[in-house]
């Protein structure tokens, strides 16, 4: 209930009207799947209302419901083309849509926990799986439309910001709103977003819908030392490697100029990042490279791409424990 009233609040609010007078979910049988989005109508498994959210976990009956509630506008007031693309205009933007809803309610850690999960799945699916192609053309392949989605666009915020985002898809619900033909297609949504990206962003906005891109991000050093003033210097030897996929897996060597978020961190709990000392985007270019950084406290960790904003099939070298360099 919590997840369906927060639903229509929000998606009302940035997408446009609820077109129904009631909303229901209704109880299946186990067999039956696990949920679905009808006309004013959602249906979920019995064994999914057992569900109990412990501390630190997604609240995964929250997540499923505004994802379910979201396909009212995206598939449901809006009907895609039967072709190749439709499920970047269902899964993709109803996932988004609940990530963005879990961030409002929960904060920004919980939906990194959901972005991560996504992640994982998607890196699962096209290890298991052949025929990748880009989101702008996924078919039946759902670690592409679900997953991938879901990164494209919860990334493609954090590029431009909620309100670009959600203006260009308003406006593709007005133009498409009422299920009828012409039916809107990948295409026609790409253009929306496309045209509130500014020009230097194109680049990364093609690399999540057009592409499949991969990055290989890793250090050779890390070490700080402190200085006369008091802060601590920071210095990273890195090295940085960008490929695209093709359908079969083959990576082609790209060269790569992109923005790349930098972090430095406080000590956190365990192997969770500490408190950041610096974020901020760098342009990182292919091959070796050295970035020098001033934090006001002592270092713990520096990362590069610390909230995985590319897709990296091996984090764990992205994150190093950062040493004091010797006298």
């Amino acid at each position: 209930m919590r997840s369906m009233k927060a639903s229509l609040e929000y998606y009302t609010r940035e997408f446009g009207p609820y077109p129904y007078k009631q909303l229901r979910i209704v109880e299946i049988p186990r067999y039956g799947g696990f949920g679905h989005a009808m006309l004013a109508t959602i249906s979920f498994t019995e064994d999914y209302f057992h569900s109990r959210v412990k501390e630190g976990q997604i609240d995964l009956p929250f997540y499923g419901t505004a994802h379910e509630v979201a396909h009212t506008w995206w598939d449901g007031q809006v009907r895609a083309a039967r072709m190749p693309g439709q499920g970047f205009l269902s899964e993709s933007l109803a996932n988004y849509s609940a990530m963005m809803l879990t961030e409002k309610t929960f904060g920004l850690e919980a939906a990194r926990k959901v972005y991560g999960f996504q992640m994982e799945r998607y890196l699962q699916g096209r290890a298991q799986q052949s025929g990748e192609v880009p989101l702008l053309d996924v078919e039946d392949q759902p670690y592409i439309a679900y997953r991938k989605g879901a990164i494209a666009m919860y990334t493609l915020r954090s590029y431009i910001g909620e309100e670009r985002v959600n203006g260009a898809l308003r406006r593709f619900q007005e133009k498409f709103r009422g299920g009828q033909p012409p039916y809107a297609t990948s295409r026609d949504l790409y253009a929306e977003l496309r045209a509130v990206t500014p020009d230097s962003l194109h680049t990364p906005l093609e690399d999540l819908v057009e592409t499949i891109p991969l990055w290989d991000l890793k250090s050779e050093r890390a070490v700080f030392e402190k200085t006369s003033t008091g802060q601590y210097a920071v210095t990273l030897d890195v090295i940085a490697r960008k490929g695209r996929a093709d359908s079969v897996g083959k990576i082609t060597e790209q060269p790569m100029n992109d923005l790349v978020e930098v972090g430095v961190f406080a000590p956190g709990k365990g192997d969770e990042l500490g408190e950041p000392l610096y974020l901020e985007a760098h342009r990182i270019s292919s091959g070796k490279q050295t970035i020098r950084i001033t934090v006001p406290r002592e270092p713990a960790r520096a990362s590069l791409d610390p909230y995985r904003k590319l897709i990296d099939r091996e984090p764990g070298d992205n994150v190093f424990a950062l040493q004091r360099e010797r006298e």
